[in-house]
């Protein structure tokens, strides 16, 4: 698994740079992008590169097919995790999350919920840009923190609480990465909370910092909560009978 997520990130990180490359010699006119008040500067890129509105529009129905596909994956990948959580009691409304639809054979509860979540978050949009950008931008943060979560506990425990694995790194090495790893996610985290522009009113403002710091308190009040009920998965041998019946 650890190979695969590498040669993923591998293949976006060169398709990725081959559409930026293509993306800037097609740019004629960058004050034009950024002086458009539509939502999407990349339909002005387009236009520019086709000479047309509907080469560009063409090209805006490919990456909205591509995001639509994405949306499908996305959904089943949210309400799996979500369902996952809530079958360890982990979240808000677990008896109802954690549920398997007796009939469909897959957390439709779950995946409901995040649709639900997802277009009530797409609201603020209507009301209020600079929110929704705050909402948008501390995903960014958010998912940074996980790894932070997970890799700091494991290097002040001194590695004890984790079976090596084939990709275990030994000694001062291991250490070293993760220090290293550690000290980069706080200080990305703290870069990336700063304000846009200087001086900052209420627009220029960086709410980012204001949705770290309360979704962290939610989670610290949460966490004080749920920390005598929750246990946890269990490690399971892959020669126990729970997994060969449900190989079955």
């Amino acid at each position: 698994m650890p190979k695969v997520i590498l040669y993923q990130n591998l293949v976006n990180f060169v398709t990725t740079l081959l559409f930026l490359i293509a993306i800037l010699y097609a740019l004629d006119d960058l004050d034009a992008v950024l002086a458009k008040s539509a939502t999407f500067p990349l339909t002005e890129i387009y236009r520019q590169a086709t000479g047309s509105a509907g080469g560009a529009l063409g090209l805006m129905i490919v990456i909205f097919l591509s995001i639509a596909v994405c949306h499908i994956a996305g959904y089943i990948v949210m309400g799996r995790t979500l369902w996952t959580l809530a079958r360890n009691d982990v979240v808000p409304f677990s008896s109802f999350l954690g549920k398997i639809h007796p009939t469909k054979r897959n957390p439709f509860n779950a995946t409901l919920a995040c649709g639900i979540m997802s277009t009530l978050l797409s609201f603020i949009l209507v009301a209020n840009t600079t929110a929704f950008n705050a909402f948008v931008g501390s995903f960014v943060i958010f998912s940074t923190l996980s790894y932070l979560a997970a890799i700091l506990p494991h290097l002040l425990s001194r590695r004890s609480n984790v079976e090596p694995g084939e990709f275990w790194m030994k000694g001062c090495l291991g250490y070293g990465v993760h220090a290293i790893s550690c000290l980069y996610i706080m200080a990305f985290t703290v870069i990336f909370c700063f304000p846009f522009t200087m001086p900052v009113d209420a627009v220029s403002m960086n709410y980012v910092s204001l949705m770290v710091g309360g979704m962290s308190l939610f989670i610290v009040g949460w966490w004080l909560v749920k920390r005598d009920q929750y246990e946890g998965p269990k490690f399971v041998p892959r020669n126990h009978a729970l997994l060969a019946k449900d190989a079955l």
